[in-house]
Formats: structure tokens, C-alpha cells, sequence
């Protein structure tokens, strides 16, 4: 069998990773042209669809491939399948009865005070324009930043440290920490999460950090107009 790129040598398997249709790796790599870029994605497309069929997902009512083996699967995924069983009113009661009764257990209490002493508590997510957020503050302010045209970075790194701010504004050079849950007048009651809000805190000023704290939507757009006042410029 002659080579499928150069047609002249001889084709030789010279690794467990090909097929035997080649002589060389140069021939290999060669072979993946553009000319003949269709003719491969057809071949690549024919084997990932094998076996497998299409079905309209009931949430979303996207298209999706699943195996033959699957042909019970309903959703295209699984946050749409979690979408769609909350969107059935006897399951989403189902479950909150559920809840209510863990949480008459004293540890599950406790648990659940801890998760809100960290103040990550709410539900967890993605906008709609894939920015991650840890609680439903975090979510109003992204929107509306993105709402905004305003180009930041959420959860970005602060210079030479492991602390993590919550919103970056890339133009103006401004850092900003949401405290949904008022920190310093709840210390007494959240411990040592409260030292470590102090150790972020002391990061900014250490390094002479342009940065502002907010504790809801409002302050931010308060603090968003002021910013854009003071520059004279709109993100």
C-alpha cells in the first residue's frame, strides 16, 4: 500500500498512534491540508456520530447526539435535566419539604450557618454571558456591569497574593470587594472569617490598592456613576 499523502513510498506504521496509511510524520501532518481539511472533518464527523441518534431536549428543545444506549436520557445536558425537574411543581416541593425537614436536625443548622459565615451563601452559577458568581449579589453585579458595557474581571488575582477580589475594573484600574452580609458589623458572629476578610483587606492597603467595598447593587451603581463622573470617560 502505497502512502495517502505522497503516493510514492511505501506506507509503514512507524508508531502505535497511526493508522498505517503514511510513511513519514511529514507525510501525516502534510496530509491535513486545507484542500483536504472537508474530506477529513467528514470522515471525524462519521465516526463520532456512529451509533449514536439525535434527540430534542425537552428544557431547552436544543438537538443532541446520545448513544443508542441512552435512549431514555431527556435532557441535553445535566443542568438543563436539574432545570426542568424544578420546573415541576410537585418535585420542587417535594424537595423543599425535604430540606425543611434536614434543617430541623441542630448540626444541619450549623452547617448551613457556617456556609453563610463565609458569605458564599445563595445559589451558584453562570450569567448569561458565562461569568462565574458565588452568591445572588455577585450575580446582580456582574449583569449589571455587562448591562453596562463595563469591562471588568470578576475573581481576578490580587497582585502577588492568593486573595481573590471579587470585581476588577479593567479601564479605571479599580478593585472592588462585595460585602453582602456587612462583615464588620456581624464580626462577632462569623469568627475567623471575619480575620480572614481583614487579611484581604489589608493586602489592598499594603499595596496601595485603588479599591472600594460595596454591600449591595445600589452602592455599586452609586459608586459606577461616580467613577465614570470623576473620569469624564463612559465604559
Amino acid at each position: 500500500m502505497k502512502c495517502k499523502n505522497c503516493e510514492i513510498s511505501d506506507a509503514i506504521k512507524y508508531s502505535k498512534y497511526t493508522s498505517g496509511e503514511f510513511c513519514s510524520k511529514k507525510c501525516s501532518s502534510s496530509f491535513s491540508t486545507k484542500e483536504k481539511r472537508n474530506e477529513i472533518n467528514k470522515i471525524v464527523s462519521s465516526r463520532l456520530t456512529k451509533n449514536k441518534i439525535e434527540k430534542v431536549c425537552e428544557y431547552c428543545k436544543n438537538i443532541f447526539l446520545i448513544k443508542n444506549t441512552k435512549r431514555n436520557q431527556i435532557c441535553c445536558s445535566k443542568k438543563c435535566s436539574a432545570k426542568k425537574r424544578w420546573s415541576d411543581e410537585e418535585y420542587s416541593n417535594k424537595i423543599i419539604n425535604i430540606i425543611k425537614d434536614r434543617c430541623k436536625n441542630i448540626d444541619e443548622k450549623k452547617r448551613l450557618a457556617e456556609i453563610g459565615k463565609k458569605g458564599g451563601f445563595g445559589f451558584k452559577g453562570y450569567t448569561s454571558t458565562n461569568r462565574y458568581y458565588q452568591s445572588s449579589i455577585e450575580k446582580d453585579c456582574y449583569e449589571f456591569l455587562d448591562s453596562s458595557n463595563i469591562n471588568f474581571t470578576e475573581h481576578k488575582y490580587l497582585p502577588k497574593s492568593s486573595k481573590i477580589s471579587d470585581i476588577y475594573l479593567e479601564d479605571y484600574n479599580i478593585w472592588i470587594e462585595i460585602d453582602g452580609i456587612d462583615r464588620e458589623k456581624k464580626k462577632k458572629h462569623i469568627g475567623k472569617y471575619y480575620d480572614l476578610w481583614i487579611e484581604k483587606i489589608e493586602v489592598y492597603k499594603s499595596q496601595s490598592l485603588n479599591f472600594f467595598i460595596v454591600k449591595n447593587i445600589n452602592e455599586l451603581k452609586d459608586l459606577i456613576n461616580k467613577i465614570i463622573w470623576d473620569r469624564g470617560v463612559v465604559g
